[in-house]
């Protein structure tokens, strides 16, 4: 899925908040792996792709057993 540049996150707030393309590609491949839906699952896939970003992912788990050990 391509997502627009403020579909996650308003554009004026990506500054503010430290979203940037790491965050927005990652955002992609979540709703893609997990099937989510915008702008029902916004807020999940905001803090998903944060998470990964900050865990130093390149891609969402593909085992989500072993993500959590």
């Amino acid at each position: 899925m391509n997502l627009g540049i403020d579909d996650v996150v308003p554009e004026a707030l990506h500054r503010r908040v430290g979203w940037d393309i790491r965050h927005h590609f990652m955002a992609e491949k979540v709703v893609d792996r997990f099937g989510l839906q915008l702008p029902r699952d916004r807020e999940l896939v905001r803090q998903l792709a944060i998470v990964y970003v900050l865990e130093g992912m390149t891609a969402p788990p593909s085992d989500l057993r072993g993500a959590a050990a």
